[in-house]
């Protein structure tokens, strides 16, 4: 079977276990929680002892995994072996068969969940699909990745109440504007929050507290320069090189910003909406809050200005790279530059 989160939850709830499951997907936090849900609805409190066995799929040797999967439980109904980042890759055909052969006829006493945390499943070859294909039928392969904005915030919600504090729903929008959607991101965040605020958390708590995403600085220093506070923008370039950010990166989120505002141009004086982008780049614009605030930072500008702007942002790329001149003094250059295109085109 093929999961979602919802499917998964709904499974662990009523208790009719799966023999394998491979959890995968892009969002660590998710895996990492299902992960332990699934193993301690599986194994009784007080058991695990005896029934839970942990494996690193770096050093874990098959002949192990599969001597743990073939053990009887005590003292309950399953045991429990769980594998963090199997290397499914590594196999060669005489393994990739050893774990066929284990697939075709899995134990009824044993719940296997291959966690693949950082190393994500091949499937380069037949042989490789094929494997997916038999977990698919015995067991279920669990697809986790990042949550809507929507369900962020009712996430952040949910962990401030947890932790004693509050939040309320545009404060909740903006700290995902600003630290970005890793949950494990959020998570660590909010404990600094909540410690640091005095029962609701604010917006100033917000933007005094937390680690701001390079992506959310640059929103921020090109809002900056639209609105010619040029106090704010040269503050947002000091305050990346203090923190020891790569130029490259810097540079990189500056232009993924324009490039964004340029699409959403173009999309624009097509008579088009968002959605067009949603579908010719579907990975680049996983949240709508990215593609409503390129429409909105789009219309400050002319399609002539962006084009300009793209242009200056790629010199200042290859002024990085191949010359002498202080990284600093490109950056401070190409923000003049920038803020001067709205003017001239």
């Amino acid at each position: 079977m093929k999961y979602k989160e919802r499917d998964l939850w709904k499974n662990i709830k009523s208790g009719d276990f799966h023999p394998v499951y491979l959890i995968r997907g892009s969002e660590s936090y998710l895996k990492q929680n299902y992960t332990k849900l699934l193993a301690d609805s599986v194994i009784p409190a007080g058991l695990e002892a005896f029934n839970l066995h942990r494996f690193n799929g770096d050093t874990a040797s098959l002949e192990d995994i599969f001597t743990a999967a073939e053990a009887l439980p005590a003292m309950c109904e399953h045991t429990c072996v769980v594998v963090h980042d199997f290397d499914f890759g590594a196999l060669n055909d005489a393994q990739r068969e050893s774990v066929s052969t284990l697939l075709q006829d899995p134990s009824d006493t044993c719940v296997l969940i291959f966690w693949q945390d950082t190393k994500p499943f091949p499937q380069k070859t037949k042989a490789q699909k094929e494997l997916l294909k038999q977990i698919e039928t015995v067991g279920a392969v669990v697809d986790l990745d990042g949550r809507s904005r929507a369900d962020l915030v009712r996430f952040i919600s949910s962990e401030c109440k947890k932790r004693g504090c509050s939040i309320s729903g545009p404060a909740a929008d903006y700290m995902v504007d600003t630290v970005g959607e890793d949950m494990s991101n959020l998570v660590s965040e909010l404990d600094k929050l909540c410690n640091y605020a005095e029962g609701t958390i604010t917006e100033a708590d917000i933007d005094t507290i937390c680690t701001k995403t390079l992506e959310s600085t640059a929103f921020k220093m090109i809002d900056a320069l639209v609105a010619e506070n040029f106090d704010a923008v040269f503050q947002s370039l000091a305050i990346l090189f203090e923190q020891r950010t790569e130029p490259a990166m810097i540079l990189g989120a500056l232009t993924s910003t324009y490039v964004d505002m340029y699409r959403a141009s173009v999309v624009q004086r097509a008579g088009q909406d968002a959605s067009v982008l949603k579908k010719l780049y579907p990975a680049a614009y996983r949240s709508d809050f990215k593609l409503k605030n390129a429409f909105r930072r789009s219309r400050k500008y002319s399609p002539a200005a962006l084009r300009e702007s793209l242009e200056i942002l790629a010199d200042a790329d290859a002024r990085l790279k191949g010359s002498l001149e202080d990284n600093r003094t490109i950056f401070e250059k190409l923000l003049v530059e920038l803020a001067e295109v709205r003017h001239t085109c």
